[in-house]
């Protein structure tokens, strides 16, 4: 994806060409919905260099005959573009005892990743683990989902955490932090599709972000997330009219992210140091307590974290201006 500095390094304000594919990207991965709606070889020519995986919603191959639904993976294919099953199609599956067959069947019409999710039945973590273990048997690669459809019935905070925990022990290529396509009243959203930043704090505070994909359909919660966390953030459930504006937000070139797209890539340690990064990033000029209190960490581990960044340089202690009795974390 071209960059604000790569567009300085050229000669022509405008590019000559579609940007190349890059190779997988590990960071900044978009994540989009295809509903099986028709789409035209000219719009994907130009959408695919943005996009990474493609997941065929709910048990829409379903619908369709065999040789439709491999036609459709392979066009994704031929635009460099991987494509995933969603994770109703799974949940369908298990209900009827066809688990081997589905992953079976799967990798036979092409599809590149199976999302493993338990948001309308319940899977108990020894059932995510055998169906894990029979798609490394026929080494299918997997996404694991965390949360619930229903919106009277959520995770709590805690369960999600743990949840993303076990999730990530069972090494998929990412694990989904469940929005379903409304991005409303389901987990990190409440009722109208606000983000709860409490949550996204606790969860980037135990867990990697490069490891999550926050499902984000709204475009407004993806400027949100992409402001607030950086412009490598992976985002998921994302609409195909999304993803050009989403691109754009990604490389600073819209009013919400202009001049202000911030990355984390150059902190070294754990989740809890670069989240307090984002935080010092953000507000400017915190102390112990404050970190704490909106971090949600422990006061040794904030402590931890403030020393691994003085030492890298990151961060500098001051005095504040307000308090003398009060030492403040800035950025140096």
């Amino acid at each position: 994806m071209a960059t604000l500095a790569s567009r300085k390094a050229r000669k022509t304000f405008f590019p000559a060409e579609i940007p190349p594919r890059p190779q997988r990207r590990s960071t900044g991965i978009t994540h989009v919905l295809d509903r099986l709606v028709p789409q035209h070889d000219a719009e994907l020519s130009y959408l695919a260099p943005y996009i990474d995986i493609a997941k065929i919603g709910w048990g829409l191959p379903l619908l369709l005959p065999r040789d439709l639904v491999r036609e459709r993976i392979t066009k994704w294919h031929d635009y460099g573009v991987e494509v995933s099953t969603g994770g109703t199609l799974l949940e369908y599956a298990v209900t009827h005892d066809q688990v081997p067959q589905f992953l079976d069947e799967s990798r036979e019409l092409g599809f590149d990743l199976v999302e493993i999710s338990s948001g309308i039945i319940e899977l108990s973590p020894a059932q995510i683990e055998r169906i894990v273990a029979t798609a490394r048997e026929r080494s299918i690669h997997y996404l694991i989902e965390v949360g619930k459809k229903d919106t009277h019935y959520q995770l709590s905070l805690k369960e999600t955490n743990a949840q993303i925990e076990h999730a990530r022990a069972q090494k998929p290529r990412k694990v989904i932090v469940e929005s379903r396509e409304s991005g409303r009243g389901v987990g990190i959203y409440d009722a109208e599709g606000i983000i709860k930043w409490d949550w996204v704090r606790s969860i980037l505070a135990e867990h990697p972000a490069e490891e999550l994909i926050f499902e984000a359909p709204l475009e407004s919660q993806q400027v949100q997330l992409i402001s607030e966390l950086g412009g490598d953030v992976n985002l998921g459930n994302v609409a195909l009219r999304s993803v050009a504006p989403l691109a754009s937000e990604r490389q600073g070139l819209r009013g919400e992210t202009f001049g202000a797209i911030r990355t984390a890539k150059g902190v070294a340690g754990p989740p809890a140091t670069k989240f307090l990064f984002f935080l010092l990033e953000t507000y400017h000029g915190l102390d112990q307590s404050q970190l704490a209190q909106m971090s949600r960490l422990p006061r040794r581990t904030v402590q931890s974290a403030l020393e691994s960044l003085r030492q890298q340089g990151l961060v500098q202690e001051s005095v504040s201006l307000h308090d003398s009795r009060r030492r403040e974390y800035r950025l140096s």
